[in-house]
């Protein structure tokens, strides 16, 4: 088998469920990938300045940093491509699509560049729990007085009805928006053609790698084009039943047991 670039989400699979990781074993990893040719590309619905600092022990030249769903792709600190929504989208959104049914009674978070935002009066819990996955946290009257560039828009939802509500969402933009089921109650909006397939199908396409020659891991539900997308697509042991279903593999260890890292020592190294 003869791997070119290897592709993994973080949250239930590269990282630990307290948002930690084996540095050690990371970082030695991405060295003898180095040594190799291979690069590793961390693919997150998370914002690029939360992997930055989360990931700020291990950087190394072949580390690529996928963020907000695939709308950043960012190089050796340098972003490489940009899916934003644009001015129209995003005022669209903000005094239309915001006060629609889909989305009238949910909580928002607007995820941009510079910081996240979300409307007075969110619960603290959420506000809490946001806090974890997204720098730069702050609450506005209205997002119409946001100025930065947003990446996507998380939507919160019960997780017994995300499927559903992922469903209502896309059949009311219809292509102009997409949404998608980011795990944890969270459903990220993005614009139309982003995603964390399109946004590794784009590196393979500037450094010329067939799919046989990709590695990939998941545990969620928008990890599964990219499982059946890659000539080899692991499902964490930790994963639901449906997602092991489309994987080719499975890893023997959960991701509190660093299945993503003792599969590639055994695969690769």
């Amino acid at each position: 088998m003869s791997i070119k670039l290897i592709a993994t989400d973080l949250n239930g699979t590269l990282l630990h469920g307290d948002q930690t990781y084996n540095q050690a074993w990371l970082r030695q990893t991405l060295a003898t990938l180095k040594q190799r040719g291979i690069r590793l590309v961390l693919s997150s619905g998370n914002q690029y300045a939360h992997l930055r600092k989360l990931f700020a022990p291990v950087v190394a030249d072949n580390l690529v940093m996928v963020a907000e769903n695939g709308a950043s792709i960012y190089v050796n600190d340098q972003q490489v491509y940009d899916g934003s929504l644009s001015a129209a989208e995003l005022n669209q959104f903000v005094t239309v699509d915001r006060q629609q049914a889909p989305l009238k009674s949910s909580y928002l978070i607007l995820v941009g560049k510079h910081g996240s935002y979300t409307e007075a009066g969110a619960p603290q819990a959420l506000i809490d729990a946001a806090e974890k996955f997204y720098d730069n946290l702050q609450e506005v009257a209205d997002f119409c007085v946001v100025q930065d560039e947003i990446k996507k828009i998380s939507v919160s939802a019960n997780p017994a009805h995300v499927t559903q509500k992922v469903a209502a969402l896309n059949d009311y933009f219809d292509g102009r928006l997409l949404a998608h089921d980011s795990g944890y109650g969270v459903i990220d909006l993005v614009t139309a053609g982003v995603g964390k397939l399109p946004a590794v199908q784009w590196l393979m396409q500037q450094w010329q790698i067939r799919p046989s020659e990709l590695l990939a891991f998941g545990d969620g539900d928008n990890d599964k084009p990219l499982l059946q997308f890659a000539g080899q697509g692991f499902a964490m042991s930790n994963a639901d039943a449906s997602v092991k279903a489309v994987a080719s593999e499975v890893t023997v260890s959960d991701n509190e047991h660093d299945g993503v890292l003792a599969t590639i020592e055994k695969l690769i190294l």
